[in-house]
Protein backbone atom coordinates (compact mmCIF):
# COMPACT_ATOMS: atom_id res chain seq x y z
CA UNK A 1 0.00 0.00 0.00
CA UNK A 2 2.80 2.39 1.07
CA UNK A 3 4.48 1.80 -2.62
CA UNK A 4 1.45 2.39 -4.37
CA UNK A 5 0.95 5.83 -1.89
CA UNK A 6 4.40 6.38 -3.42
CA UNK A 7 3.75 6.19 -7.10
CA UNK A 8 1.16 7.81 -6.89
CA UNK A 9 2.87 10.95 -5.13
CA UNK A 10 5.73 10.55 -8.02
CA UNK A 11 2.86 10.49 -10.63
CA UNK A 12 1.38 13.86 -9.22
CA UNK A 13 4.46 15.63 -9.02
CA UNK A 14 5.42 14.39 -12.99
CA UNK A 15 1.68 15.89 -13.77
CA UNK A 16 2.75 19.28 -12.05
CA UNK A 17 5.71 19.07 -13.75
CA UNK A 18 3.90 18.60 -17.38
CA UNK A 19 1.37 21.50 -16.35
CA UNK A 20 4.09 23.92 -15.78
CA UNK A 21 5.64 23.67 -18.69
CA UNK A 22 2.81 23.09 -20.88
CA UNK A 23 0.85 26.79 -20.19
CA UNK A 24 -1.66 26.40 -22.86
CA UNK A 25 -3.39 23.34 -20.81
CA UNK A 26 -3.40 25.40 -18.37
CA UNK A 27 -5.15 28.59 -19.01
CA UNK A 28 -7.71 26.31 -21.53
CA UNK A 29 -10.57 28.57 -19.19
CA UNK A 30 -8.90 31.79 -20.56
CA UNK A 31 -10.65 34.51 -20.85
CA UNK A 32 -11.13 35.01 -16.92
CA UNK A 33 -11.10 38.74 -16.77
CA UNK A 34 -11.06 42.02 -19.70
CA UNK A 35 -9.40 41.75 -22.92
CA UNK A 36 -7.84 44.62 -24.60
CA UNK A 37 -7.06 45.34 -27.88
CA UNK A 38 -4.57 48.01 -28.46
CA UNK A 39 -4.93 50.74 -32.10
CA UNK A 40 -1.86 51.87 -32.47
CA UNK A 41 -3.70 55.19 -34.25
CA UNK A 42 -5.97 57.81 -32.65
CA UNK A 43 -9.93 57.28 -32.65
CA UNK A 44 -12.10 57.81 -35.78
CA UNK A 45 -9.68 55.93 -38.41
CA UNK A 46 -10.26 52.78 -40.07
CA UNK A 47 -8.10 50.43 -37.78
CA UNK A 48 -9.99 51.90 -34.89
CA UNK A 49 -13.90 51.30 -36.50
CA UNK A 50 -12.44 47.79 -37.39
CA UNK A 51 -11.34 47.26 -33.83
CA UNK A 52 -14.21 48.51 -32.02
CA UNK A 53 -16.72 46.68 -34.57
CA UNK A 54 -14.99 43.57 -33.84
CA UNK A 55 -14.59 43.66 -30.14
CA UNK A 56 -18.32 44.13 -29.27
CA UNK A 57 -19.12 40.60 -31.07
CA UNK A 58 -15.76 38.85 -29.73
CA UNK A 59 -17.32 40.09 -26.72
CA UNK A 60 -20.32 37.95 -26.60
CA UNK A 61 -18.30 35.27 -28.21
CA UNK A 62 -15.80 34.76 -25.32
CA UNK A 63 -18.11 35.82 -22.10
CA UNK A 64 -16.15 39.01 -21.21
CA UNK A 65 -15.42 42.55 -21.55
CA UNK A 66 -13.19 43.34 -24.85
CA UNK A 67 -12.39 46.95 -24.47
CA UNK A 68 -10.68 49.03 -27.17
CA UNK A 69 -7.62 51.35 -26.12
CA UNK A 70 -6.17 53.82 -28.35
CA UNK A 71 -2.06 54.45 -27.59
CA UNK A 72 -1.09 56.46 -31.14
CA UNK A 73 2.15 57.93 -31.48
CA UNK A 74 5.07 57.45 -34.31
CA UNK A 75 2.91 55.73 -36.78
CA UNK A 76 1.81 52.76 -34.94
CA UNK A 77 5.11 52.13 -33.45
CA UNK A 78 4.21 52.99 -29.96
CA UNK A 79 1.16 51.26 -29.33
CA UNK A 80 2.61 48.15 -31.02
CA UNK A 81 5.97 48.22 -28.92
CA UNK A 82 3.97 48.51 -26.00
CA UNK A 83 1.90 45.45 -27.05
CA UNK A 84 4.76 43.22 -27.61
CA UNK A 85 6.49 43.71 -24.49
CA UNK A 86 3.32 43.01 -22.22
CA UNK A 87 2.51 39.72 -20.44
CA UNK A 88 2.32 37.18 -22.99
CA UNK A 89 -1.58 35.66 -21.58
CA UNK A 90 -3.85 36.74 -24.76
CA UNK A 91 -4.75 39.15 -22.54
CA UNK A 92 -3.26 42.43 -24.45
CA UNK A 93 -3.47 42.40 -28.17
CA UNK A 94 -2.81 44.70 -30.88
CA UNK A 95 -4.70 45.33 -34.01
CA UNK A 96 -2.73 46.13 -36.67
CA UNK A 97 -1.83 46.91 -40.38
CA UNK A 98 0.37 47.86 -43.36
CA UNK A 99 1.89 50.99 -41.34
CA UNK A 100 3.13 49.17 -37.87
CA UNK A 101 3.34 45.52 -39.43
CA UNK A 102 4.81 45.85 -42.51
CA UNK A 103 6.06 49.37 -44.00
CA UNK A 104 7.69 50.74 -40.51
CA UNK A 105 9.33 47.36 -39.89
CA UNK A 106 10.99 47.74 -43.53
CA UNK A 107 11.58 51.11 -43.32
CA UNK A 108 13.63 51.32 -39.50
CA UNK A 109 15.94 48.21 -39.36
CA UNK A 110 16.29 49.51 -35.16
CA UNK A 111 12.61 49.42 -34.94
CA UNK A 112 12.16 48.44 -31.26
CA UNK A 113 9.89 45.13 -32.40
CA UNK A 114 10.44 42.51 -34.54
CA UNK A 115 6.65 41.98 -36.36
CA UNK A 116 7.75 38.05 -36.84
CA UNK A 117 9.49 37.09 -33.74
CA UNK A 118 7.53 39.46 -30.81
CA UNK A 119 3.68 38.87 -32.23
CA UNK A 120 2.20 35.94 -33.35
CA UNK A 121 -1.09 35.88 -35.41
CA UNK A 122 -4.53 35.80 -34.50
CA UNK A 123 -6.59 36.33 -37.57
CA UNK A 124 -6.66 38.55 -40.87
CA UNK A 125 -9.73 40.71 -40.00
CA UNK A 126 -10.37 43.25 -42.76
CA UNK A 127 -8.91 45.11 -45.96
CA UNK A 128 -9.73 48.23 -46.63
CA UNK A 129 -10.36 50.29 -49.90
CA UNK A 130 -8.42 53.87 -49.84
CA UNK A 131 -9.08 56.36 -51.90
CA UNK A 132 -6.92 59.49 -53.97
CA UNK A 133 -8.79 62.68 -52.58
CA UNK A 134 -8.28 66.33 -53.43
CA UNK A 135 -9.23 69.98 -51.72
CA UNK A 136 -12.42 71.42 -52.84
CA UNK A 137 -10.40 74.35 -54.50
CA UNK A 138 -7.43 72.30 -56.49
CA UNK A 139 -8.52 72.90 -59.93
CA UNK A 140 -8.32 69.01 -60.90
CA UNK A 141 -10.97 66.79 -61.49
CA UNK A 142 -9.05 63.30 -62.67
CA UNK A 143 -5.83 61.36 -61.88
CA UNK A 144 -4.03 63.15 -65.28
CA UNK A 145 -4.90 66.53 -64.24
CA UNK A 146 -3.61 65.84 -60.80
CA UNK A 147 -0.37 65.13 -62.21
CA UNK A 148 0.02 67.58 -64.97
CA UNK A 149 -1.08 70.18 -61.83
CA UNK A 150 2.05 68.78 -59.52
CA UNK A 151 4.40 69.10 -62.56
CA UNK A 152 3.91 72.71 -62.85
CA UNK A 153 3.78 74.04 -59.07
CA UNK A 154 4.31 72.56 -55.79
CA UNK A 155 1.70 70.44 -53.98
CA UNK A 156 1.49 68.94 -50.45
CA UNK A 157 -0.41 65.90 -49.35
CA UNK A 158 -1.05 64.42 -45.76
CA UNK A 159 -0.99 61.17 -44.86
CA UNK A 160 -1.37 59.56 -41.18
CA UNK A 161 1.90 60.03 -39.98
CA UNK A 162 5.59 59.06 -41.59
CA UNK A 163 6.37 55.29 -42.68
CA UNK A 164 2.20 54.73 -42.76
CA UNK A 165 0.46 53.14 -45.71
CA UNK A 166 -0.53 56.51 -46.99
CA UNK A 167 2.61 57.52 -46.75
CA UNK A 168 4.07 55.11 -48.75
CA UNK A 169 0.87 54.91 -51.11
CA UNK A 170 1.65 58.58 -51.99
CA UNK A 171 5.33 58.14 -52.56
CA UNK A 172 4.65 55.13 -54.64
CA UNK A 173 2.55 57.52 -56.53
CA UNK A 174 5.43 60.00 -56.89
CA UNK A 175 7.89 57.27 -58.31
CA UNK A 176 5.35 56.18 -60.47
CA UNK A 177 4.67 59.53 -62.26
CA UNK A 178 7.85 61.45 -61.74
CA UNK A 179 6.16 63.90 -59.95
CA UNK A 180 6.97 65.49 -56.14
CA UNK A 181 4.49 66.26 -53.90
CA UNK A 182 5.42 67.53 -50.59
CA UNK A 183 4.56 65.06 -47.42
CA UNK A 184 2.84 66.94 -44.56
CA UNK A 185 2.64 63.56 -41.80
CA UNK A 186 -0.77 63.69 -39.08
CA UNK A 187 -0.95 61.59 -36.01
CA UNK A 188 -3.55 59.90 -37.72
CA UNK A 189 -5.94 60.04 -40.96
CA UNK A 190 -8.68 61.74 -39.07
CA UNK A 191 -6.22 65.05 -38.94
CA UNK A 192 -5.43 64.98 -42.01
CA UNK A 193 -8.85 64.71 -43.48
CA UNK A 194 -9.60 67.62 -41.90
CA UNK A 195 -6.81 69.78 -43.32
CA UNK A 196 -7.95 68.62 -46.81
CA UNK A 197 -11.43 69.87 -46.01
CA UNK A 198 -9.93 73.08 -44.69
CA UNK A 199 -7.64 73.18 -47.85
CA UNK A 200 -4.62 73.22 -45.77
CA UNK A 201 -3.06 70.57 -47.89
CA UNK A 202 -4.01 69.45 -51.07
CA UNK A 203 -3.94 65.81 -51.03
CA UNK A 204 -4.35 62.68 -49.54
CA UNK A 205 -4.74 58.85 -50.12
CA UNK A 206 -7.37 58.08 -47.22
CA UNK A 207 -9.65 55.20 -46.63
CA UNK A 208 -13.14 54.76 -47.85
CA UNK A 209 -14.80 54.47 -43.88
CA UNK A 210 -12.77 58.02 -42.65
CA UNK A 211 -13.14 59.95 -45.36
CA UNK A 212 -16.95 58.09 -47.16
CA UNK A 213 -19.18 60.38 -45.44
CA UNK A 214 -17.11 63.77 -46.13
CA UNK A 215 -16.99 62.94 -50.21
CA UNK A 216 -20.91 62.19 -50.30
CA UNK A 217 -21.25 65.66 -48.55
CA UNK A 218 -19.13 67.26 -51.54
CA UNK A 219 -16.75 69.06 -48.82
CA UNK A 220 -13.54 66.82 -50.82
CA UNK A 221 -13.34 65.70 -53.61
CA UNK A 222 -12.28 61.85 -54.90
CA UNK A 223 -10.60 61.10 -58.02
CA UNK A 224 -9.37 57.74 -57.84
CA UNK A 225 -9.16 54.70 -56.14
CA UNK A 226 -5.87 53.05 -55.33
CA UNK A 227 -6.93 49.92 -54.77
CA UNK A 228 -6.63 46.90 -57.99
CA UNK A 229 -10.63 47.04 -58.31
CA UNK A 230 -13.33 49.39 -58.07
CA UNK A 231 -14.41 50.49 -54.95
CA UNK A 232 -17.74 49.04 -53.40
CA UNK A 233 -18.45 52.62 -52.24
CA UNK A 234 -18.04 54.29 -55.21
CA UNK A 235 -18.30 51.90 -58.26
CA UNK A 236 -18.38 54.79 -61.17
CA UNK A 237 -14.84 55.63 -59.64
CA UNK A 238 -11.67 54.39 -62.18
CA UNK A 239 -8.65 52.85 -60.33
CA UNK A 240 -4.96 54.93 -60.65
CA UNK A 241 -4.35 52.10 -62.97
CA UNK A 242 -7.41 52.57 -64.93
CA UNK A 243 -7.09 56.40 -64.74
CA UNK A 244 -3.16 55.90 -66.45
CA UNK A 245 -1.05 55.23 -64.03
CA UNK A 246 -0.78 51.28 -64.97
CA UNK A 247 0.54 48.62 -62.59
CA UNK A 248 -0.11 51.64 -59.64
CA UNK A 249 -2.15 49.92 -56.53
CA UNK A 250 -2.47 49.92 -52.63
CA UNK A 251 -4.10 47.55 -50.68
CA UNK A 252 -4.61 47.88 -46.80
CA UNK A 253 -5.44 45.24 -44.05
CA UNK A 254 -5.83 45.22 -40.62
CA UNK A 255 -5.70 42.15 -38.34
CA UNK A 256 -5.10 40.42 -34.72
CA UNK A 257 -1.81 39.88 -33.14
CA UNK A 258 -1.09 39.10 -29.51
CA UNK A 259 2.43 38.78 -28.10
CA UNK A 260 4.66 35.82 -29.19
CA UNK A 261 4.85 33.58 -26.29
CA UNK A 262 1.20 33.72 -26.03
CA UNK A 263 -0.27 29.98 -25.37
CA UNK A 264 -1.29 28.39 -28.46
CA UNK A 265 -4.41 27.31 -26.70
CA UNK A 266 -4.95 31.00 -25.89
CA UNK A 267 -4.25 31.93 -29.52
CA UNK A 268 -6.52 29.26 -31.16
CA UNK A 269 -9.60 30.29 -28.95
CA UNK A 270 -9.03 33.87 -29.73
CA UNK A 271 -8.70 33.35 -33.17
CA UNK A 272 -11.87 30.97 -33.11
CA UNK A 273 -13.60 34.11 -31.62
CA UNK A 274 -12.33 36.73 -34.26
CA UNK A 275 -13.27 34.51 -37.17
CA UNK A 276 -16.85 33.70 -35.81
CA UNK A 277 -17.60 36.98 -35.34
CA UNK A 278 -16.73 38.36 -38.86
CA UNK A 279 -19.11 35.48 -39.65
CA UNK A 280 -22.19 37.02 -38.16
CA UNK A 281 -24.10 38.90 -40.92
CA UNK A 282 -24.75 41.65 -38.94
CA UNK A 283 -20.98 42.32 -38.31
CA UNK A 284 -20.26 42.25 -41.50
CA UNK A 285 -22.94 44.68 -42.62
CA UNK A 286 -21.72 47.07 -40.06
CA UNK A 287 -17.92 46.51 -41.85
CA UNK A 288 -19.73 47.33 -45.73
CA UNK A 289 -21.49 50.10 -43.54
CA UNK A 290 -18.41 51.90 -42.87
CA UNK A 291 -16.35 51.42 -46.10
CA UNK A 292 -14.80 48.34 -44.70
CA UNK A 293 -14.83 44.68 -46.39
CA UNK A 294 -14.57 41.67 -43.18
CA UNK A 295 -12.00 38.84 -43.95
CA UNK A 296 -12.35 37.07 -40.93
CA UNK A 297 -9.24 34.48 -41.47
CA UNK A 298 -7.14 32.06 -39.74
CA UNK A 299 -3.73 33.12 -37.82
CA UNK A 300 -2.10 31.35 -40.72
CA UNK A 301 -3.95 33.74 -43.64
CA UNK A 302 -2.68 36.83 -41.75
CA UNK A 303 1.35 34.68 -41.38
CA UNK A 304 1.07 34.28 -44.78
CA UNK A 305 -0.30 37.85 -46.02
CA UNK A 306 2.19 39.60 -43.56
CA UNK A 307 5.47 37.76 -45.35
CA UNK A 308 3.67 38.53 -48.93
CA UNK A 309 3.14 41.99 -48.25
CA UNK A 310 6.97 42.07 -47.04
CA UNK A 311 8.69 40.48 -49.88
CA UNK A 312 6.13 43.01 -51.61
CA UNK A 313 7.04 46.44 -50.15
CA UNK A 314 10.96 45.62 -49.76
CA UNK A 315 12.07 46.61 -53.26
CA UNK A 316 9.86 48.86 -53.77
CA UNK A 317 10.74 51.21 -50.71
CA UNK A 318 13.85 50.70 -51.97
CA UNK A 319 13.80 51.35 -55.64
CA UNK A 320 11.38 54.75 -54.83
CA UNK A 321 13.99 56.01 -51.98
CA UNK A 322 11.21 56.50 -49.61
CA UNK A 323 12.58 57.85 -46.00
CA UNK A 324 11.11 58.60 -42.71
CA UNK A 325 12.46 61.99 -42.92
Amino acid sequence: MKRLFHFTLLGLAACGILLSHLPSIAQTNFPQKTVRIVVPYPPGGATDVSARLLAGEMAKLLGQTVIVENKPGVAGVIGTDMVAKSPADGYTLVFGGPGNLTLRPIMDPNLSYKVDKDLASISHIVTYDHLLIVRNGLPVKNVQEFIKLAKERKLTYGSSGTGGPQHLAMELFNYMTQIELTHVPYKGESPALLDLVGDRIDAAILSTAVAGQLIKGGKVRVIAATNPYRSKTFPDLPTVAEAGVPGYEMVSYGGLMAPAATPPAVIIKLQTAAMAAMKVPSVQQQFYDAGLFPIGGSAADFTKLLRSEREKWAPIIKSSGATLE
